[in-house]
């Protein structure tokens, strides 16, 4: 039985230097075309402000979307298509015919990278000139839509006029092309629908009434690394382990401060100093208050973890966002004014270690005590026993 190579797994293979200069000769020789075609493509700019910008403005024009993806894009491209694409598209994005080198890397770097695949079909997944190849494919398909668009490798997001669009470029435009290509449509994530009435979800954000959150997907991923980079099994130092936290942190918090999500940072500052704290202090009770009062917040401050908050206040400031204000309390006449710092105690990692060891102290002394009494108890019943009889 033929193996059904619309079901074939994604893959990786070993990168090699020849592939990076070709990927990065491609995107000199396609980029300053798309740019002028499609200044928002995904080639072009990956900055997902201007993403979000884009769609907050054309919403405004194009009530209407068409959202859709292809499904298993990156196994199912088939090696005979591709290359013939290629030229093709070039001649239409250059309006040149292809260049000596361009001829070059279709008859020997693009087949040998190619003939890497297992399955003599699909692009690995982590290879820069199979993200250039991927982009580049799809490109007929990217001067067909008339419409405003936006895309990421193979997710597409395209804005409509009135509620009938959608379907009328679906079946007449988008269907025929992906048949051409020897594509699908992943029919799951087929949708639909109107800005402001319906979520729109895209790049991780999801867009409802004018605003941009976090995808809940997105947050309970980033939920189970820092769970994965806490667990009690692991003896990594305190300081490698805050380093792999930061490095999370400062990923996820730079690439979704763009969104409406103070208060999603702010849960998931607590979440992470929650598990840092019940990791430091070996404890698998997270609600261990000894242990919140040891560690505060200053203290793994002190200690070098970043803040999601921290990032997105900063963002605000850059770009003077406006919070809403807290009222301050007032203070009554003849009150002096006291330093929050100097009413808590200074808490280093040396004495919440020693405090620890004096806890287990305590325990062993608590055990000692409760032995001599029994050996009191002992002797008491023995001496009774003996003037018995």
């Amino acid at each position: 039985m033929a193996q059904n190579t619309n079901q074939l797994p994604y893959f990786k293979i070993k990168p090699s230097p020849g592939e990076k200069i070709a990927a990065n000769f491609l995107l000199r020789k396609f980029r300053p075309k798309i740019r002028k075609k499609f200044p928002q493509h995904y080639l072009v700019q990956p900055i997902p402000y201007k993403t979000l910008k884009f769609i907050k403005d054309n919403a405004k024009k194009y009530p209407y979307y068409l959202r859709f993806d292809i499904r298993l894009y990156y196994p199912s491209i088939d090696h005979q298509i591709l290359p013939k694409k290629l030229a093709e598209i070039y001649q239409k994005i250059t309006e040149k015919s292809p260049s000596r080198r361009f001829k070059k890397y279709l008859k020997n770097e693009i087949p040998q990278f190619l003939a890497k695949s297992p399955y003599n079909k699909g692009l690995p997944i982590g290879s820069l000139l199979s993200y250039v190849l991927a982009g580049i494919f799809l490109l007929e398909l990217d001067l067909e839509i008339k419409n405003p668009f936006l895309r990421q490798a193979d997710d597409y997001l395209v804005f409509c006029k009135n509620k009938k669009e959608p379907e009328l470029l679906l079946r007449n435009i988008i269907l025929p092309k992906l048949i051409e290509l020897n594509l699908e449509t992943n029919e799951k994530k087929l949708r639909s629908g109107k800005f402001h009435q319906d979520k729109v979800s895209f790049i991780g954000f999801e867009f409802f009434a004018g605003y941009f959150k976090i995808q809940e997907e997105k947050i309970e991923e980033f939920k189970k690394k820092i769970a994965k980079l806490t667990y009690l099994t692991k003896k990594k130092p305190e300081k490698a382990v805050i380093k792999s936290l930061n490095n999370q942190i400062l990923g996820f918090g730079h690439y979704y401060k763009f969104a409406n999500c103070k208060r999603t940072f702010e849960e998931l500052d607590s979440f992470i100093r929650m598990r840092l704290r019940r990791y430091l202090s070996r404890n698998k009770d997270s609600k261990n208050r000894e242990g919140n009062l040891l560690l505060t917040n200053s203290v793994l401050k002190n200690m070098g973890l970043k803040s999601l908050l921290a990032i997105k206040e900063k963002y605000a400031r850059k770009k003077r966002h406006i919070f809403r204000k807290v009222g301050k309390t007032g203070r009554k006449t003849g009150q002096f004014n006291i330093k929050k710092s100097n009413l808590y105690w200074r808490f280093d990692f040396n004495k919440y270690e020693q405090k620890l060891i004096l806890k287990e102290l305590r325990k062993l002394t608590g055990s000692v005590k409760k032995l001599e009494r029994r050996i009191r108890k002992k002797d008491r019943e023995a001496a009774v026993t003996e003037f018995d009889s």
